[in-house]
């Protein structure tokens, strides 16, 4: 299964990605910052929606960003239970 990592709104004025703290490939953590954004000269993070591998990014530092953007796709774990 597939989560992307969606920007939030966060006010009229242009948002700009700033840096990513994981590349392609890495494990990632539901909850964990995945990206940091500009906006209004203060910095936002944009959390991992679920735990898996970075599976790809969508967007890349100076980026200008609209709300609801795709940033990149988070291909989940499947655990199994027995």
């Amino acid at each position: 299964m597939r989560a992307e990592i969606i920007l939030p709104e966060l006010g009229a004025a242009p948002v700009r990605l700033s840096a990513w703290f994981a590349d392609a490939g890495d494990v990632v953590y539901e909850g964990d910052r995945l990206v940091e954004v500009l906006a209004d000269g203060a910095t936002f993070d944009v959390p991992s929606p679920a735990t898996g591998r970075l599976a790809e990014k969508r967007a890349w530092a100076n980026d200008v960003l609209t709300p609801g953007q795709v940033l990149g796709v988070v291909e989940t774990l499947e655990i199994q239970s027995y």
